[in-house]
């Protein structure tokens, strides 16, 4: 009656020890702020990863705005930010979504989402992703 229990013990264990059993977690990523005004007349990719970069971006996008936007409070030493300002374009919100992450780069696909309205005006929207840290090169299809 032992034998069958050691059996299956030791097979369970095997089981559950193999790494191809392991699942990775998805890229976490999190969308802080979107809004219809970045400044930016062209498409353009920005990576964040300090403070004073962060309060640059800020000093930009605010120079219009009475009151401007609230700089949003990030660790550096465990996120980055990614910002996508999709140039000018007419009412439509700009998102990003993970293609594929590779060992060597994180692959994102643009996607804009128009927006009806009855009126049609010229935007440059821009997005704010939150990322954990990863040392991968960042590419936007």
């Amino acid at each position: 009656m032992s034998r069958p229990i050691l059996l299956l013990l030791l097979t369970s264990m095997v089981l559950f020890s193999c790494k191809s059993q392991t699942i990775s977690n998805p890229l976490e990523m999190e969308l802080i702020i979107q809004d219809n005004y970045s400044g930016a007349v062209a498409e353009e990719l920005l990576t964040i990863k300090n403070q004073k970069a962060l309060s640059s971006f800020f000093a930009k996008i605010n120079r219009t705005r009475k009151p401007g936007l609230p700089v949003p409070v990030v660790d550096f030493t465990k996120d980055y930010l990614i910002v996508w300002c999709a140039g000018e374009a007419y009412s439509q919100a700009p998102a990003l979504v993970l293609k594929k992450e590779t060992d060597k780069e994180l692959v994102f696909k643009k996607k804009r989402i128009r927006k009806k309205t009855a009126i049609e005006a010229v935007v440059s929207p821009f997005s704010i992703y939150k990322l954990p840290i990863r040392e991968k090169k960042i590419v936007l299809e």
